[in-house]
């Protein structure tokens, strides 16, 4: 009998919540915790005011990035464009070969900022134009291809061999900590399996 009783408040109870439930519209979760959605965009896709929208944020966004310095802007965007392609693909010779010549010219334009014949020895240079080359490559730009490059160093498969020697250590300071001596852990399977096809 006691077990009837307890039976049949339960059903009730269940009963009673999920009605009350149900006049709420079923909510998940409480309304303090969620937010309603809201439309974020005031145009329709494809329109052409949100074009419009979308091209002068993305000339703005690019517009306040660099030092607007031709020269170091054609550097800065060849690194991030050839980090970007090798993260991609980094079992392409010619992704290789284009990350590769993009980092060194980037350092390169660092190096004859600061203008020291012997970076490793740098205590011996004129920190006045250490600061300067720092300061030129320090734009919100050169942010994001220090991020870029170090992405696609992680992906492995460059050693620091592959660069001339004279900007080995200018290099380094550009690459993260990818760049070291390892080979590629994504190419490697790639190059055995063509190997053994032979």
């Amino acid at each position: 009998m006691l077990r009837f009783i307890v039976l049949t408040c339960m059903a009730f109870v269940t009963t009673f919540v999920g009605v009350f439930w149900a006049m709420r519209g079923f909510p998940t979760t409480t309304p303090s915790l969620v937010a309603p959605l809201r439309p974020t965009l005031s145009t329709s896709f494809g329109d052409e005011s949100s074009k419009a929208y979308e091209r002068k944020a993305w000339e703005a966004e690019h517009t306040l990035q660099s030092d607007k310095d031709p020269k170091l802007d054609a550097l800065r965007m060849d690194a991030l464009q050839a980090g970007t392609a090798y993260a991609m693909s980094p079992c392409d010779k010619t992704m290789k070969a284009n990350l590769i010549a993009a980092t060194a010219a980037y350092a390169r334009g660092w190096a004859k900022i600061y203008d020291c014949p012997n970076p490793a020895m740098g205590m011996f240079c004129s920190e006045q134009k250490r600061d300067q080359a720092n300061a030129a490559y320090s734009t919100p730009l050169d942010v994001r291809v220090k991020e870029q490059l170090a992405e696609a160093f992680e992906q492995k498969g460059i050693v620091k061999e592959d660069f001339p020697e004279d900007i080995r250590e200018t290099v380094l300071a550009f690459t993260g900590p990818g760049l070291w001596f390892e080979p590629s852990a994504v190419c490697l399977p790639r190059q055995r399996a063509s190997a053994n096809a032979r």
